[in-house]
């Protein structure tokens, strides 16, 4: 009931295959394609297994780009593949195990090919290979089958059939990896533009047949049922079911029957949210071996709505126009006198699904997109409780920034400023309290609120990135995030206020000793080499970048002050422990209001320790600032705007994006480019 295939090198030995890559033209109507699409394999599961195929069937793969220009075998298995993708869905039984098996299998051959075509060759090759016309040598044989309908290309083709079947066919055990494939060989398909640069070619997206196909208006009603399925898998997180070829008991490899058996009595309802991961590595495995549709569902959502961002782009309005199938009551998208109704989700399973996830890299930014652009997710998550399951896994990974590359660093610190854009989740953050951090090991903490958790992280991060990256944008979204929560900070923990401080103290001590190395060296007398004038520039960049840091963080106190004082007794503390580091920046205006609530509270702590006869233990001193709190009126203050900040895209956003989520899709995907011309357009993607 199938050929099974138990080591890649048997693909080498494999009649068949050699058959399909040899000089023989197998048109459309052969009956070896039964034979050929009859096997069970297993698809490589991590880079070492892709190395092992690939040197495995190089030698074919090259016999083949030799002869596909005159065979085109490629695109007889192209038009094998549309007519049993046909058949699947014309099918009553959508579930129809026998059809599932042989596409998938039909997919996964493209998928092999075309990825290799797709490193080897330049894309109009690609296409050019795809398009070739058997010519049997019996001029006698029928060969209208061979014919393209309507001058389709079969790049056309293909990309239909993967996308009727993504939207037409169910998501059911039998179909699993069926829609799995549909999704990965479109990804490799739109991969071309991670490998144009290492093929010479430039402006790739406007000239390239493929994402001319996928983009210009083809798809207006499939684009929104598209998203709307990448969507809900997702959203959904159904375990994978064995694949096909699985091994099974009693045998080395199974075959149709007991395949089916191991679909009906292997599969796992453990899912990553009944056993959650503890750390983000484990996290990102259990997610491409447990929910592997899920996870290039978000791939695929990302390279469609990356790309063109600024045009019409079908795919990225039906994401971002998407709806909450919760509050409205239509559930599927249609064309209603040429405006399209945007597709209908679970806000609710989707959120849950970012939540457990978010820790991923592809997640933080597909997050990253929803929060910044689609209303309707903004208005669940601005509505929904238990706000910390969304905040604590993007804390984690800005905790972890060491081991963290600077692109989700960074997309992890938009993510929190645009969430600290909402004035209701800012007051909301210092009420919801956490006890037994596991991960947090910097120092034990009992219990602590979100928002004071959030500082702490942040200003960690704002330390790391001041001490190594020295990345602007990183410390202005730092200093962004705790500025917008400043007017509500509520009962911060005595740490979060003590590092507060400290930040404000080693960064004032860091400036006075790079003033005092360009000071010490007289640079406005003496003629410096051109090196030493290169370090020079560059102390005084980092002096002008610690001059902003520090005023910012005057603000943040101020704003607190001003905002919060009766409800920050720790803060007042801290500034009374440390209120000669004031004083140094009496020039800024801030800075007053500042040493003004120092005064204040000094000279009430005076009169009491005077009045005790001696020193005052801290319980003392807070008692008195509490005290002199409920007497304090911020009109004594001068009022300056309060702190706002919201994120702005930089212009031409799609010069970050779009290599950026190939970036992703190679690192964090389940198709594993393991070739060195893959290394190459992998490491050229983020220079």
């Amino acid at each position: 009931m199938g050929i099974s295939v138990s080591r890649y090198s048997d693909i080498t030995n494999n009649d068949f295959v050699t058959r399909f890559c040899s000089s023989e033209v197998i048109c459309p109507n052969d009956p070896l394609w039964n034979q050929l699409l009859a096997f069970n394999i297993q698809l490589p599961a991590n880079v070492d297994e892709q190395l092992i195929f690939d040197s495995n069937t190089e030698p074919l793969l090259q016999n083949f780009l030799q002869n596909n220009p005159v065979t085109g075998n490629l695109g007889s298995l192209v038009q094998v593949f549309i007519t049993r993708a046909t058949e699947l869905l014309a099918a009553p039984n959508t579930d129809n195990l026998m059809l599932a098996w042989q596409s998938y299998n039909a997919i996964f051959f493209i998928r092999a090919v075309t990825k290799y075509l797709v490193e080897m060759v330049p894309e109009y090759d690609l296409c050019k290979h795809l398009d070739v016309q058997a010519r049997n040598i019996n001029p006698a044989q029928d060969q209208e089958n061979d014919k393209l309908p309507n001058g389709e290309s079969r790049v056309e083709m293909l990309i239909d059939a993967l996308i009727s079947l993504i939207i037409d066919v169910p998501v059911t055990d039998n179909t699993y990896h069926l829609h799995l494939e549909s999704i990965n060989t479109l990804l490799v398909l739109m991969s071309v533009y991670m490998f144009a640069g290492i093929h010479g070619q430039t402006r790739l997206v406007e000239t390239s047949l493929i994402f001319r196909t996928l983009f210009q208006g083809r798809y207006s009603i499939q684009a929104p049922l598209l998203i709307k399925i990448l969507l809900n898998n997702l959203s959904n997180m159904t375990p994978a079911p064995p694949q096909f070829g699985s091994p099974g008991p009693g045998s080395l490899f199974i075959n149709i029957a007991s395949s089916l058996w191991s679909m009906l009595t292997l599969s796992s309802t453990q899912t990553i949210y009944t056993e959650p991961p503890s750390q983000r590595r484990e996290l990102h495995e259990r997610l491409l071996r447990e929910h592997p549709l899920a996870n290039q569902s978000c791939l695929l959502l990302l390279a469609l709505s990356n790309h063109h961002i600024h045009e019409d782009n079908l795919y990225r309005c039906a994401l971002l126009r998407c709806e909450d199938s919760n509050e409205t009551a239509a559930t599927t998208p249609h064309k209603d006198n040429g405006q399209l109704t945007p597709p209908r989700i679970d806000m609710a399973a989707l959120h849950k699904a970012l939540c457990a996830t978010a820790g991923c890299e592809h997640s933080t930014l597909l997050l990253y997109l929803m929060l910044h652009s689609c209303n309707a997710y903004k208005r669940h998550v601005t509505n929904v409780p238990h706000i910390e399951k969304l905040i604590i896994p993007i804390l984690q990974v800005l905790y972890n920034a060491p081991d963290s590359n600077s692109h989700h660093i960074y997309m992890s610190l938009i993510v929190l400023l645009i969430l600290t854009e909402d004035d209701a989740l800012i007051k909301n953050v210092h009420l919801v309290m956490l006890k037994n951090l596991p991960w947090y090991t910097e120092r034990s903490i009992s219990e602590i609120s979100l928002g004071g958790l959030m500082v702490l992280v942040v200003v960690r991060a704002l330390q790391y990135n001041m001490a190594r990256v020295r990345d602007k944008y990183l410390h202005t979204n730092c200093l962004a995030a705790i500025a917008n929560m400043s007017c509500e900070f509520r009962k911060l923990h005595p740490y979060v206020a003590q590092r507060l401080i400290s930040l404000f103290e080693t960064l004032s001590k860091r400036r006075a000793r790079l003033c005092s190395e360009i000071e010490g060296g007289d640079i406005n007398s003496i003629e410096l080499p051109h090196h030493a004038e290169e370090k020079t520039e560059e102390i005084m960049e980092h002096i002008a970048v610690l001059d902003e840091v520090l005023r910012m963080l005057l603000e943040i106190i101020n704003s607190c002050l001003t905002h919060q004082l009766c409800n920050n007794l720790n803060l007042v503390y801290a500034l009374l422990h440390k209120k000669q580091l004031f004083q140094q920046h009496s020039h800024h205006n801030i800075a007053q209001n500042i040493e003004m609530v120092i005064g204040y509270f000094s000279t009430r702590l005076q009169r009491v320790q005077e009045g005790a006869g001696g020193e005052l233990g801290v319980t003392e001193v807070l008692q008195c600032i509490k005290k002199g709190a409920e007497q304090w009126s911020s009109d004594r203050l001068k009022k300056f705007p309060d702190l706002k900040f919201r994120y702005v895209e930089e212009d031409k956003p799609e010069e970050f994006f779009s290599p950026y989520v190939w970036s992703l899709i190679s690192s964090c995907g389940n198709i594993y480019w393991a070739s060195e011309c893959a290394a190459r357009a992998s490491d050229r993607l983020l220079a």
